[in-house]
């Protein structure tokens, strides 16, 4: 290959790189596959593309790179680090955990695999080490992995009461027969349910018809329900006070899909 062609390539991977910093994930994505069309073996075009592409949450397209990434360096951590975050996102548990231990393995101070591990830890139910995972990235980088703050769910449960007691008098009317119910997380089937499957960590979720949508003719069924996910909401929340915000957020929020709200509508009102 000739000097000018890797000159080339050289400065369209540091072109994406900086879109990629400056959040620009469209444009990190084009200087990518234009580094890689320049040099069809170029490993730092694959890792801005996979990266573009794994922030813009296209996470099978994502894996097809990451796969090309270990043909060419089978033992590299972040990489399978990568393809853990890409599988837990698509709802492939189990796969998670393998690539994510496989990147421990390769590099146990990998603070985005310490902190997704946690995560397929939490799902298996392993709170405590789950949360060891979590403090093990937070003490690495703060600001990027937040210490989860924990609260009781006799706690939890009366922020979303005080919650509950702040909406209008009309709209708690409309939620007599509304089911609200606290969950640590949500279940496989929940998220799976739907194509492409939803975030594992969301933070509620609304089933059911919203009220504009129903007619007399509708036949008699059981109440809509609003899950709030309490770990998903402690692991983002440095500090109680955040912490109830976000839970009050979260309620409103799903609250509003059931009045028939979409995300544009409850982004107006400050709930997105």
């Amino acid at each position: 290959m000739s000097r000018n062609v890797h000159r080339s390539h050289d400065e369209l991977v540091r072109r994406g790189q900086d879109a990629l910093d400056a959040e620009e994930f469209q444009e990190a994505e084009a200087f990518a596959r234009r580094a890689m069309m320049r040099d069809t073996a170029s490993v730092e075009g694959r890792q801005v593309l996979s990266s573009s592409l794994i922030e813009m949450a296209r996470y099978e397209e994502a894996l097809e790179t990451l796969d090309e990434m270990l043909q060419l360096d089978p033992d590299d951590a972040v990489t399978h680090a990568d393809a853990g975050v890409c599988f837990f996102m698509l709802c492939e548990f189990d796969k998670a955990d393998a690539a994510l231990q496989r990147a421990l393995e390769l590099d146990p101070e990998d603070l985005q695999a310490q902190y997704w591990h946690g995560l397929s830890l939490e799902r298996r139910g392993e709170y405590e080490r789950a949360d060891e995972m979590f403090m093990h990235a937070h003490r690495g980088d703060p600001e990027g992995f937040p210490r989860p703050t924990r609260m009781s769910r006799r706690e939890f449960q009366r922020v979303v009461d005080l919650a509950i007691e702040e909406i209008d008098a009309d709209i708690r009317e409309e939620m007599k027969n509304l089911t609200i119910i606290i969950d640590d997380l949500p279940l496989d089937d929940d998220l799976t349910d739907y194509e492409p499957p939803l975030d594992p960590c969301l933070y509620g979720l609304y089933v059911g018809v919203p009220l504009p949508e129903r007619s007399n003719a509708d036949v008699p069924r059981l109440p809509d329900t609003i899950y709030i996910y309490q770990r998903n909401l402690e692991r983002v929340c440095s500090e109680l006070d955040t912490l109830r915000k976000e839970i009050r957020i979260t309620l409103l929020h799903e609250v509003g899909h059931y009045l028939g709200y979409d995300e544009d509508d409850l982004a107006e009102r400050g709930l997105a």
